[in-house]
């Protein structure tokens, strides 16, 4: 789901608009035209084809801003969602394909997008924000076709692993977000939406798992999983599967995100205990990498909870 959020260009804020999916791409585009049209950019150059003579081709809503169009919510975690600069680039450089029209806007397409956020933000946040691009129906395939036409292009050597990264499982930018680092510390993949039988023979789905070592991980920084009755469900549902089906369940929360080692820690303990035989190479790996996060570590951060047992 997306935020209200304010666009700046030229020194221009424009907005705050209203996010999520109460309002359809053409309504967003739609209200973001009409506050550009008091900018100084020309609004023949926001228009699906520019007037005869313009000294400028159309421009193209792309990256941050377009997937804000799509309904996504693409910016850093934290991040102040006021001072984003409105991200606009030449249309000719597109191929026509890659270009829709939404609310008298030109904007990138979906695909085209998901390609342009992969291979130009952050790589924590690429993933995350490619994970939203697949859920929403974009397809995994056509990207890697894509991709082909984009080699030599600025960043376009990080496609190949971003898009190896991408899983239209995750639920939530803080699920993509938890299983990068997992992944980028040196732990095996884990995979998404682990489903495990639950005690009226419908399945309760865990958020990251290694079902050879029933140890799971599971993101609790979503609004859903907030208030008393969220988590009393939450933790009814954890005991069923630690006592019942013999699950160890790490339960993850927004200090993951700027403090992952311990967290990362407390994974690496329980796969262990479960049997997981790491090679020396990536025991290696996955130690330096938790020294390191130690070092940047506030002290002040809290440890986290004792996984379900």
């Amino acid at each position: 789901m997306t935020t209200t959020i304010a666009w700046h260009h030229d020194g221009t804020t424009l907005g705050p608009f209203p996010g999520g999916r109460t309002t359809s791409p053409a309504g967003r585009a739609a209200l973001l035209g009409t506050a550009l049209l008091g900018t100084a950019l020309p609004c023949t150059a926001l228009l699906g084809t520019a007037l005869p003579g313009a000294a400028l081709p159309p421009k193209v809503v792309a990256r941050r801003t377009a997937a804000w169009i799509w309904g996504l919510d693409v910016l850093p975690p934290g991040a102040a969602r006021m001072g984003w600069e409105l991200d606009l680039v030449d249309g000719a450089g597109l191929p026509p394909s890659h270009v829709a029209e939404e609310g008298g806007l030109r904007v990138t397409t979906p695909a085209r997008t998901a390609l342009d956020c992969a291979r130009r933000l952050p790589p924590q946040e690429a993933v995350a924000a490619l994970d939203q691009f697949l859920r929403t129906g974009v397809e995994l395939a056509e990207l890697k076709l894509m991709a082909r036409d984009l080699r030599g292009r600025r960043d376009s050597s990080r496609l190949r692993g971003v898009l190896s990264l991408g899983d239209r499982g995750a639920a939530s930018p803080g699920e993509s977000r938890t299983r990068f680092t997992v992944v980028d510390t040196g732990f095996p993949r884990p995979r998404t939406q682990v489903p495990v039988m639950g005690p009226r023979g419908d399945p309760f789905f865990i958020d990251l798992g290694y079902e050879e070592f029933r140890v799971g991980m599971e993101y609790d920084g979503e609004p859903h999983h907030t208030g008393p009755v969220a988590r009393a469900r939450d933790e009814a549902r954890r005991r069923w599967l630690t006592r019942e089906m013999g699950w160890e369940i790490i339960t993850v929360t927004r200090d993951f995100l700027p403090c992952p080692g311990p967290y990362l820690e407390v994974l690496l303990t329980a796969l262990l205990h479960r049997g997981w035989e790491p090679s020396p190479t990536t025991m290696d790996r996955i130690a330096t990498r938790l020294a390191r996060l130690s070092r940047r570590s506030p002290r002040s951060r809290r440890r986290p909870r004792a996984p379900t047992r």
